[in-house]
């Protein structure tokens, strides 16, 4: 009896061992396969989701440009035509004005001196030497009016040209002709600063500092320094009187200091120039140095 059960129970054992290898082989072969599919599909799958994805993107950027450009069809209807057709007729008007500013302007730093023709018109002097005559004539005539003038005027203050026994040429009267024009400038605004009580110099550069080289095909400069005496209450006058005159003037730098001086108490001015305190003693007036650095605008027009 015992013999007959231990072969069936080797035989059950060996039925269950031949079940388990076919279920781990079955098992083996399916991992391996399901290893393949998978990887077969990531294969395939991936560099169409990748085009999936740029497609959609893609069209969402086409579905924004239609989008703006449905919006701009309905901001640029006829009355948005008709606004800026007016806005560009108002800025064509503003530029013709300020072209015509400009021209003024320069027309004057541009002129060349006048004298009376023998028909009794003026007439625009055209020979060199007459020219020269003229010259010599309007220095006079600047230098009385500063004789006849209260402000003191520094020695070689006015950057004048000494040509001698020369005959100027057109090409160095066109600058010299510029640089009167400014002279004679200056001189009226100290004429008619009445505070100001000496014209120290006047002298033109080479170079200025804040001048755009980009701008040389619109408009040069002509670089000059003043450099006056005056109360200190009377500064911002002449500032105003430059930045207002008939040439354009452009204020680089300003240096102020102190000379030390007082306004004269025997001088006409005081009554114009002493500071008072809300006493009855009255402060007299510091008479102030001031240095400007400016440049004149040469348009090209």
């Amino acid at each position: 009896m015992n013999t007959i059960g231990n072969m069936n129970f080797s035989y059950i054992r060996k039925i269950s061992q031949g079940v388990f290898d076919h279920m781990l082989n079955f098992w083996l072969i399916a991992s391996i396969v399901f290893c393949v599919l998978m990887a077969l599909l990531f294969a395939c799958t991936s560099p169409l989701s990748k085009k999936y994805t740029e497609t959609c993107k893609n069209l969402e950027d086409l579905s924004s440009a239609l989008e703006r450009y449905a919006a701009k069809k309905d901001m640029y209807n006829e009355s948005w035509i008709a606004l800026k057709k007016q806005e560009s007729e108002i800025y064509s008007k503003e530029a013709e004005k300020c072209k015509s500013f400009l021209k003024g302007k320069d027309d004057y730093l541009e002129s060349v001196f006048m004298i009376q023709g023998a028909d009794g018109g003026w007439v625009k002097v055209e020979d060199e030497a007459l020219w020269k005559n003229e010259y010599g004539k309007r220095i006079s005539a600047v230098l009385a009016k500063l004789e006849g003038g209260l402000t003191d005027v520094g020695s070689g203050a006015l950057p004048f040209q000494n040509w001698g026994a020369e005959i100027p040429t057109w090409d160095n009267i066109l600058s010299v002709q510029k640089r009167f024009w400014i002279i004679e400038t200056i001189v009226n605004i100290v004429l008619n600063n009445h505070g100001i009580t000496k014209l120290e110099k006047i002298n033109f550069k080479e170079s200025c500092c804040s001048y755009d080289q980009a701008f040389a095909h619109i408009y040069t400069a002509i670089p000059v320094t003043m450099k006056f005496e005056l109360p200190a209450d009377r500064i911002h006058f002449l500032l105003h009187d430059i930045l207002r005159a008939s040439i354009p003037f452009v204020i680089e730098g300003v240096t102020i200091s102190s000379t030390g001086k007082v306004l004269n108490r025997d001088s006409s001015l005081e009554m114009d120039h002493v500071l008072n305190t809300g006493t009855n003693n009255p402060v007299p007036n510091p008479i102030a140095e001031i240095t400007i650095d400016a440049y004149i605008i040469d348009y090209k027009t």
